[in-house]
């Protein structure tokens, strides 16, 4: 009875010392963020054609026509085949909602195509084209990287810096010191356009010749990480 109360007594303060170790444990959990900017080496153009009829048909057969003539003017000006794509393609009703009940007065045709280029300074010149053969819409113009590996990598390790050197800053206001790292995880990783800087060509600049023109942004890549550490 003896031994046994002696084998309780020992357990219960093993147990009590293990809990007085984990409570000393402290944890901290961190964010870190990376931005890294390089040039753009791609360049991606949706314009197309909105147009309208009292004929459905009629609406569809005129972006149609408008369509097949931006595309060859396109591929004249040096795009390749595989770099044009459609977009998007929409027919709806409009409606003269002036009465008791709503009529259908008109149909709406519209019709866009995606272009990719890595000329980036012909950005401009290929809009032209594409307005000069019956484009009506620009609807953006994006650039981006073709490759945006090494970029990533370079914006994961800032992150990794900024976590750990906000880490050091709340271990030292807190009186304590890192004593190990616990966990990384990353949050994002995200390559976007950093700034659109174009104009669309109106009719003024179209009489006197005067191009569009586009000005190539940076890619912004960002990425971000938590880590978690355990303070002494």
């Amino acid at each position: 009875m003896k031994k046994l109360f002696a084998l309780l007594m020992c357990a219960a303060l093993l147990a009590l010392g293990t809990g007085a170790a984990l409570a000393e444990e402290t944890k901290l959990t961190v964010s870190g963020s990376g931005t890294v900017l390089v040039e753009s080496d791609l360049a991606i153009v949706t314009m197309g054609v909105r147009e309208a009829a009292s004929d459905v048909l009629e609406a569809q057969s005129t972006v149609n026509e408008k369509i097949a003539a931006i595309k060859q003017a396109l591929l004249d000006a040096g795009v390749q085949e595989s770099e044009i794509n459609t977009d998007s393609i929409n027919i709806y009703a409009n409606y003269d909602y002036s009465g008791s009940t709503e009529v259908i007065v008109g149909y709406t045709a519209y019709n866009s195509l995606s272009v990719r280029t890595t000329n980036i300074d012909g950005v401009g010149a290929l809009i032209d084209a594409a307005f000069a053969a019956g484009a009506n819409t620009l609807d953006s113009v994006q650039f981006t990287v073709q490759d945006d590996t090494e970029a990533q990598e370079q914006a994961l390790t800032m992150a990794v810096q900024d976590a750990q050197r906000k880490a050091n800053v709340l271990a030292a206001a807190a009186g304590m010191q890192i004593s190990s790292i616990e966990s990384i995880s990353e949050s994002a990783v995200y390559t976007y356009d950093s700034m659109r800087n174009f104009a669309a060509p109106e009719a003024s600049a179209a009489d006197s010749g005067a191009g569009t023109l586009v000005q190539a942004a940076l890619v912004s890549v960002d990425a971000s990480v938590t880590m978690e550490f355990e303070l002494q």
